[in-house]
């Protein structure tokens, strides 16, 4: 077991020095991002909220588009069913963001959860790596903001969205940067 613990932590090693800078400046993006989220997290909400509906409504036009091409075969109905699925959900998003951002909030709520459980458990498994604690402290941040959110979605839905969002990226962030000045200076 401790020669697979080794093998990670030599892999995990040699890919930082090779992406140190990558590493970095994503992690500057994400952080930057996070902070004006959480300036003005409605704005962040809303247009989150909107720009998923636009997608959605893009694939729905696509997928409608698609099925008429294959027009007359027995796959016809199911394609454009799923393309006016898409369109409706779309339709919905856009003309009642407020509503969507109570679905979104729980969706990504859902997600941080997630997306945290993942972070500890990669985090444990690199634990000889020196900085597997910023992804663990990364990890257990999104936990806890999902299950604050959880308490209270329906009074949270209007701004904590971006604020979720916000934090994450925030934290997403200095995790990255943290580990590549560590690795930088090797």
């Amino acid at each position: 077991m401790d020669s697979k613990k080794q093998q990670i932590k030599i892999n995990f090693n040699e890919f930082m020095q090779l992406h140190v800078k990558g590493i970095r400046n994503t992690g500057i993006v994400l952080f930057v991002v996070g902070v004006l989220a959480l300036i003005l997290p409605m704005a962040a909400a809303l247009a989150i909220e909107l720009i998923l509906g636009w997608l959605i409504l893009l694939a729905g036009i696509a997928q409608v588009i698609h099925a008429l091409r294959s027009k007359g075969s027995s796959r016809f109905w199911w394609e454009a069913g799923i393309g006016v699925l898409y369109c409706l959900v779309a339709f919905s998003l856009l003309l009642n963001p407020l509503q969507g951002l109570i679905t979104l909030t729980l969706l990504l709520t859902i997600l941080f959860i997630a997306e945290g459980i993942f972070k500890v458990i990669l985090a444990l498994q690199l634990r000889p790596a020196s900085t597997w604690v910023w992804l663990l402290i990364s990890g257990l941040l999104s936990c806890a903001l999902g299950f604050i959110i959880l308490t209270n979605l329906s009074g949270n839905a209007r701004w904590v969205l971006g604020m979720m969002v916000g934090i994450n990226f925030v934290f997403a962030g200095w995790a990255l940067i943290k580990q590549a000045s560590h690795f930088n200076k090797q």
